[in-house]
């Protein structure tokens, strides 16, 4: 498989596997970036990665960085907008789900705990740089 995740940390555990894609507005309204992403909401941090056939490092967003999670309408169609500490906001459709859906489970994320002592709570800046380049080259 290409796109591996990162193995859990001691302690983490999986809410939740969808596959998203970044909401983007154009002209003619919003629309969803290709490819979509992978995404994994664990209870401690979410993890994004591209789906392409060249592998590229996931995205590990801790969930100490998400300010702000709430469902959206993108023009008719159903969404969720995720702000960031950083000041980023991702604006994403979801394509499809396993378990519970992904506002239930960014909610359950954003509750729980981080207690495991293998956790660094830190966002590292070139993650979200280098999903901010892939997008923007969408």
């Amino acid at each position: 498989m290409p796109n591996q995740p990162p193995p859990f940390l001691p302690g983490e555990h999986l809410l939740g596997e969808y596959q998203v894609a970044v909401a983007r507005y154009t002209p003619s309204g919003w629309s969803p970036t290709v490819p979509p992403l992978n995404a994994l909401v664990t209870n401690f941090r979410l993890i994004l990665q591209p789906q392409t056939r060249r592998p590229y490092d996931p995205a590990s967003i801790p969930s100490t960085y998400i300010m702000k999670v709430c469902e959206v309408m993108f023009g008719a169609r159903a969404g969720m907008m995720v702000v960031l500490k950083t000041g980023h906001r991702l604006n994403l459709f979801i394509s499809w789900s396993s378990g519970v859906p992904l506002a239930e489970a960014l909610h359950t994320m954003l509750s729980s705990p981080v207690g495991s002592n293998s956790f660094r709570d830190h966002l590292r800046q070139r993650d979200v740089k280098r999903l901010i380049r892939f997008i923007s080259q969408l």
